[in-house]
């Protein structure tokens, strides 16, 4: 799936959890392309992660690369004991540049996976 900041930003992710699914965990979110800068920032409940910094740029179109010419990456994001209520959850996905554009030519990233552990 791609995100991109002038399309389709932020995606939203809500779901229920008890008391046993709460507690410290991870969220990993691994990408296999970006465009202009474009990476993940995230939100979960009450909780907004740092900015991750820009990834290392590759001279090309985002989307249309294909993932074995990407730049894959992975960020992680520590989600402490608390964050995480019994009952309804929100993880805020959100792409962030400092850079530029419209459309379809907005900063952006490919998923490859997102991961609660």
């Amino acid at each position: 799936m791609a995100q991109f900041i002038d399309v389709n930003n932020p995606t939203t992710i809500k779901w229920t959890a008890t008391t046993s699914q709460i507690g410290a965990r991870t969220l990993r979110i691994r990408t296999t392309s970006f465009y202009n800068g474009g990476r993940p920032s995230v939100q979960v409940n009450n909780w907004t992660s740092s900015t991750p910094a820009a990834p290392t740029k590759i001279d090309s179109r985002g989307v249309t690369r294909g993932t074995w010419r990407g730049l894959n990456q992975m960020y992680e994001y520590s989600i402490l004991s608390g964050m995480l209520v019994a009952g309804s959850n929100t993880i805020t996905i959100t792409i962030v540049s400092g850079s530029g554009g419209n459309d379809f030519l907005s900063p952006s990233v490919v998923y490859d996976s997102i991961e609660l552990y």
